[in-house]
């Protein structure tokens, strides 16, 4: 078993090396003092012989196999974490986000520029006839009609394709 005096000498002259190591390796300072910290304590606790020839390498490579080993835990976490996402994504959402992108496209290439401006006013931002005929300088009633006819519109349009809408 090492002493504490050798300890802090092996510790004083080598963590600087090391530390650098596990940050090129990692990117993370934290990890990498973390990285060192458990090098040092399984060196402590180990019994292992210290041989001055080849503490340094061996040091060394402990550090590297610890930045390896964490950084492929952290390349299966992301690789799990992307599968719980794919897992997440429904049959059914891809069909309503495709639908709702169909939706966006008529309503952007179909519609009157009024029109379009209305319907946005009033399903994405939630105002009121009031406040979209303020905001668009113009009466309620051509709010009124313009969203009507543009809904039929829509409504016809999907429902000629069978999505369902009714």
């Amino acid at each position: 078993m090492i002493d504490k005096r050798e300890f802090e000498t092996v510790f004083r002259r080598h963590y600087d090396g090391m530390f650098r190591l596990t940050l090129r390796m990692l990117g993370d300072e934290a990890e990498s003092k973390d990285v060192v910290s458990d090098v040092f304590a399984q060196l402590l606790h180990s019994g292992t012989d210290l041989r001055s020839d080849t503490l340094q390498a061996y040091l060394l490579t402990s550090v590297r196999n610890r930045c390896i080993n964490l950084l492929v835990h952290r390349q299966k976490e992301q690789q799990m974490q992307k599968a719980v996402v794919v897992e997440m994504i429904t049959p059914e959402q891809t069909a309503e986000q495709e639908q709702l992108q169909m939706l966006y496209h008529y309503i952007d290439t179909q519609l009157p520029k009024l029109s379009q401006q209305i319907l946005r006013l009033r399903y994405q931002q939630g105002l009121k006839y009031r406040e979209i005929a303020k905001v668009l300088q113009v009466s309620e009633v051509t709010v009124h009609n313009h969203l009507s006819q543009s809904l039929k519109q829509l409504k016809d349009h999907f429902k000629s394709l069978d999505y369902g809408i009714k």
